[in-house]
Order: C-alpha cells, then sequence, then structure tokens
C-alpha cells in the first residue's frame, strides 16, 4: 500500500499540473460556455486539493501511530496528551465513523478499534489509528495543532511556519494559509457562484507542500525519540523545536545538481547526475540526521525525507 507521503505527492504533482492546462484557463469574455466550465473545474480542484492534505495529515499520523507499539515503549510510559487521545477521546471518532459506514459493517469494524482500545491494558498494544482528524468531517486548524502537541511539540504552526520560511516555501504564518484554504474549499463547494483563480490553485501547491513538510518533519522527530526511548522525552522533560533540525537540500544549477546544508555558504557537494548525486546525499542525511528536501529544476518540491 502506498504511503502517506507517495500519495500526497502524486497528488500535489497532479495538482500542480492541471492548474495550467488550457480546460481550466479562462478565453476571452466572449467565450463564456469554456469559461464557466473553467470556473467549475477549478472549483474543483480547490476542493480536492485541501482533501489532500487533509487526507495526508490523518494518514500520516495514522502510519506514525500503529509504529508506537512496536517500539517496546510500555502505553503508560507515553505522553499522557497521547495516550488520552487513543483512549477515551477516540470513542467520539468511533462513534462518527460507525455513523459513515454500512450497518451490515458497524460491528466489525466496532469490534476492531475497540480491541485496539483495549489492547492499551496490555504490554503488546495496537493504537486506533482514529485518535486524531476522525471525529468529523473536515480537518480543523485546531486538530492539526493538537496532534502535534500530543507529541510534545509547543507551538506547532509556528515550528511549521519557521521550517517552511528556512525552505524557502512560505513567509505567511501556515495557519493563516490553512485557513484560507478551508475557506476557499468550503466556498468551492458550497458556494453556487464561486470563482477560484488559477493563481490561487498554484500558490496552493507550495503552501500545502510547506504544511505537508514541517507536519511530517516534527512528527517523525517525536516518533524518534519514543523508538530511542528517550526518558526527557517520555517524561515531558524535552519538547520538540524546529531550531534543532537542520535542512540539507538538493537543488539544480543550471548543468548541475547541488547539495546545500544549512549554515554553509557553499554546496558541499556538485554533480552532473542527480542519481549519482540523491544517494549519497541521502546516507549523509541519515547520518547527520537531516531534513533532506530535494527540489526540480523549476524550484519545485519533488521529495523530502525526514532523519
Amino acid at each position: 500500500m502506498p504511503s502517506a507521503k507517495s500519495l500526497f505527492l502524486e497528488r500535489m504533482h497532479a495538482l500542480e499540473t492541471s492548474t495550467s492546462i488550457e480546460a481550466v484557463t479562462n478565453r476571452t469574455l466572449t467565450d463564456k460556455a469554456h469559461n464557466d466550465v473553467a470556473k467549475m473545474l477549478r472549483n474543483g480542484l480547490a476542493v480536492v486539493g485541501f482533501a489532500a492534505l487533509e487526507d495526508f495529515v490523518k494518514s500520516r499520523t495514522s502510519e506514525v501511530l500503529s509504529e508506537i507499539g512496536s517500539t517496546g515503549v510500555p502505553f503508560r510510559d507515553l505522553p499522557e496528551g497521547l495516550r488520552i487521545a487513543t483512549t477515551y477521546e477516540a470513542i467520539t471518532a468511533l462513534s462518527y465513523q460507525l455513523s459513515l459506514r454500512p450497518k451490515t459493517d458497524r460491528i466489525t469494524y466496532f469490534q476492531d478499534h475497540a480491541q485496539r482500545l483495549a489492547s492499551t491494558t496490555s504490554t503488546a498494544y495496537d493504537l486506533t489509528p482514529l485518535a486524531f482528524g476522525y471525529s468529523q468531517a473536515n480537518l480543523q486548524e485546531d486538530v492539526v495543532k493538537e496532534i502535534l502537541k500530543s507529541f510534545l511539540i509547543t507551538d506547532p504552526w509556528g515550528q511549521m511556519t519557521q521550517l517552511a520560511s528556512r525552505l524557502g516555501l512560505a513567509a505567511l504564518p501556515l495557519n493563516e494559509t490553512f485557513k484560507g484554504a478551508a475557506l476557499r474549499r468550503h466556498r468551492a463547494a458550497h458556494v453556487a457562484h464561486a470563482d477560484t483563480p488559477q493563481t490561487d490553485l498554484a500558490q496552493f501547491v507550495k503552501e500545502a507542500l510547506a504544511i505537508a513538510i514541517g507536519f511530517d518533519t516534527l512528527l517523525t522527530r517525536s516518533l524518534g525519540h519514543i523508538r530511542a526511548h528517550d526518558r526527557n522525552y517520555l517524561a515531558c522533560h524535552t519538547s520538540i523545536s524546529s531550531t534543532s533540525i537542520k535542512i540539507r537540500s538538493i537543488r539544480s544549477a543550471g548543468a548541475v545538481w547541488k547539495e546545500f546544508v544549512e549554515g554553509r555558504r557553499t554546496a558541499v557537494k556538485v554533480e552532473t547526475d542527480l542519481a549519482q548525486l540523491l544517494p549519497a546525499a541521502r546516507n549523509r542525511a541519515i547520518t547527520a540526521k537531516d531534513l533532506l528536501v530535494q527540489f526540480g529544476t523549476k524550484g519545485e518540491v519533488v521529495l523530502w525525507e525526514c532523519n
């Protein structure tokens, strides 16, 4: 099954391509038939684009939750917010998800998740993937914040904004960006005369990637502390900060590809062949525990890897 990140990248690249095709581009004012269709298509892209970001946040969180049970850390030693979210607070999400399923599937679905909830009393436990983001139809800004706070990340939106700024992906606070995208999606879905500009769609791709990279990096770093049985982290004496994360990037520079490490003015490696540079950069990022981001020839994000 494809990972949350690979699916999200596929969807963002498809959205980016879709924003510039002729079918969504207005013609002259006299070509009303084409322009009406283009407007409808742009509104549809606004809806599915935001849905892709929502799905990434929820799915990536579920992936992390599914890994925690295999770390060997007793459930009682996990951060309190995480323990609360994966036990009694998950009941609301379970109830909501049951209402969306056919009656014939509800008993089996309930038993599966009830078993996961009950497993938290034993040494071998399996956290429910419904803990975050599944209690209502749309993902809210505060839910994203609460997910990261449960993993001991202070000022989550501020930390994500700092990472995005250092990558050159965003200038405005990402919580405002998220709220703006949510409002645009709502208008596109529910306001008949809504008209989503192409420029907004193109900008959303960049902003959505900024949010996704920041969210994933902070969440993955927290998972790393759990895997390592970090006593200070588990005792809530250590919080996760974006300032502790170093960025390693690969960027196109004419006929060559350059690898940069944050804090250094010049490239640490230059290659004419990306296929040679990328594997070596990956190894260096893993060793240094850096965030690796590869940009394409047009400055677009092609991939990111958290270490």
